[in-house]
């Protein structure tokens, strides 16, 4: 019983290594592939949404899916050519529509957080082998050949139900592309953060102001300030590197514009807390800027 204990924990530790070596593969590549290829997985990860993209484009296959095998049913017992096209319509809608959501899958499992690598790679693998289903039903449709059209199409529908339920695991348990913490609306009164002969030109300054970390940042006579804790994942960003008037997070490499928090790069879709400094009595001075 021990020993099936033990083999079961290196099982699990074993997958999470390859799920993350996976995801550093692919993450590797993008920050590597230049600037073209960041903004194209910024695309992919919905930062010009707001928030992630993935889910957005899993409603629109899982939704052809599920009704064209719902047609599916109704053929078998109403033998309509009617029902038969709609429901292999939908089916095709649906494998169209799967190429970009897997590819935001992709994007986003490459800057997966360690805790639920195990899950995401799982639920990846379920949902590719329900893609592969599909598409070999939609082949098989074309062909005439009903019964293993159907029969590849239910199959698929339990391996999409299993990365349904994995996916919803990931997002409301592990809180994967949820925002790390909730937005801010203290101190909304100037509130002291530093005495301003205290942080240097060019050093970052972590200090807690109203109970929230915040970073500051100063640039000539100027100081920046910005939330601490990278909306991603929970990065801490006075750990990240500066340059160009922006912070890459040390975690995943999300990239936040000191001068009001917004996303520069991915994988965050959601910005930075922003606040705004004065200098008043040797003291640097903080407030946030509430969220529009």
């Amino acid at each position: 019983m021990i020993s099936e204990r033990v083999d079961l924990t290196l099982d699990s530790d074993q997958l999470e290594k390859a799920a993350l070596d996976i995801a550093h593969t692919i993450h590797s590549a993008v920050m590597e592939g230049g600037e073209g290829t960041r903004k194209l997985a910024d695309l992919l990860h919905g930062t010009w949404l707001g928030h992630p993209l993935h889910p957005v484009l899993t409603d629109v296959v899982v939704g052809a899916w599920t009704i064209g095998t719902f047609f599916d049913l109704v053929s078998l017992f109403k033998k309509s050519h009617q029902v038969e096209m709609i429901a292999d319509a939908l089916i095709q809608v649906g494998n169209f529509a799967a190429l970009p959501t897997i590819l935001s899958g992709l994007a986003d499992f490459s800057t997966i957080p360690e805790p639920a690598a195990n899950i995401a790679l799982a639920h990846a693998t379920a949902n590719s082998i329900g893609f592969a289903l599909q598409v070999a039903s939609t082949r098989a449709r074309n062909r005439g050949d009903r019964e293993r059209a159907l029969s590849c199409s239910g199959l698929a529908f339990v391996f999409l139900t299993t990365g349904a339920y994995l996916g919803g695991h990931l997002a409301y348990a592990k809180k994967v592309g949820v925002k790390y913490f909730e937005d801010v609306t203290e101190p909304q009164e100037w509130s002291p953060a530093l005495e301003a002969t205290k942080i240097r030109e060019r050093e970052p300054r972590r200090v807690d102001v109203a109970g929230q970390p915040v970073l500051l940042y100063r640039q000539g006579n100027q100081i920046q300030a910005i939330g601490a804790v990278c909306p991603h994942s929970g990065g801490p960003l006075e750990q990240g590197k500066f340059a160009n008037g922006c912070v890459q997070c040390p975690w995943h490499d999300s990239v936040f514009d000191l001068a009001d928090g917004r996303v520069v790069h991915g994988p965050s879709t959601y910005a930075a807390t922003n606040y705004e400094t004065r200098i008043r009595n040797g003291m640097v001075e903080v407030r946030v800027v509430p969220v529009s």
